[in-house]
């Protein structure tokens, strides 16, 4: 099991659903835009391939792995977990 750290920039708000709904069948949501994972290998490839086929040009994913020894230093203060969405549109330019 691998630890990663997703983010995006999404410039179009339907693809930006669907990335966010893909991204969220695998982790944790931990702010609008980033996503903590705990996969295997081959499940991180899957999703690449997924949000590939998703995004346009214009828009970016970063995915970072974490070795264990990091994901254990990670400090999070106030709310716990992310789980809203959010009932308006937004836009990140």
């Amino acid at each position: 099991m691998s630890h990663w750290l997703v983010l995006y920039d999404i410039r179009d708000a339907k693809r930006l659903r669907r990335v966010a709904k893909t991204i969220q069948n695998y982790g944790t949501r931990a702010q609008k835009s980033v996503f903590e994972l705990e996969v295997e290998a081959e499940q991180i490839s899957k999703l690449r391939k997924k949000i590939q086929k998703i995004i346009a040009d214009e828009d970016y994913v970063v995915y970072f792995n974490l070795c264990e020894a990091d994901w254990q230093k990670r400090e999070k203060y106030g709310k716990g977990r992310y789980d809203e969405e959010p009932n308006e549109e937004y836009y990140i330019y």
